[in-house]
């Protein structure tokens, strides 16, 4: 287990490579959700195995192939898909795989993991206070198998990152996923 200095230099280190992402970035609104009451967060290593490689995936969407780190997508550096940013193709254990957990994160309603942004807005019929998802809808249903891995991740929560509880996740087949 994770000593607290080790938690909050791990957590300093996050927070400097979040902030510079946003500094090269320009963005200048973020939406994040707030901290679980309670200190709950979410896995990094099932995000690393299960989560990134689903939004790395070229997946089938309602429209078409899909890839949420594409650069007209999600992308950090030319995506066009509001305040959720990603580095595309991250190395394992990389500053970009980190900040890509922490947007992630961002994204993800650990008090009612049901109400995700991460989660709706690529669901097929649901529009959120802002509106439709742009790269259209890739989620058909809440059974698909990675709105499932996703929420799954979401839902698994844990008091550190680096939980002996963390790494436990299985990982969908991208060809599953989607229409």
């Amino acid at each position: 287990p994770m000593t607290i200095h080790a938690e909050n230099a791990w957590q300093m280190k996050a927070g400097l490579v979040l902030a510079f992402l946003l500094f090269v970035t320009g963005c200048k609104e973020v939406e994040v959700t707030e901290a679980s009451s309670d200190n709950r967060t979410l896995c990094y290593a099932d995000f690393e195995q299960c989560i990134s490689p689903i939004l790395d995936a070229q997946l089938s969407g309602r429209s078409g192939p899909a890839t949420c780190a594409s650069s007209g997508c999600h992308d950090q550096a030319a995506g066009s898909g509001g305040a959720f940013k990603i580095f595309s193709q991250p190395a394992p254990s990389s500053a970009e795989m980190l900040a890509n957990y922490f947007a992630a994160r961002a994204f993800a309603n650990l008090d009612d993991p049901d109400q995700s942004k991460l989660l709706l807005e690529p669901l097929q019929g649901v529009s959120s206070i802002t509106g439709t998802h742009t790269g259209g809808d890739i989620f058909p249903s809440t059974g698909d198998a990675c709105y499932v891995a996703i929420h799954d991740w979401i839902s698994n929560q844990v008091e550190a990152s680096d939980s002996s509880a963390c790494g436990q996740c299985v990982a969908p087949d991208p060809a599953s996923c989607g229409y």
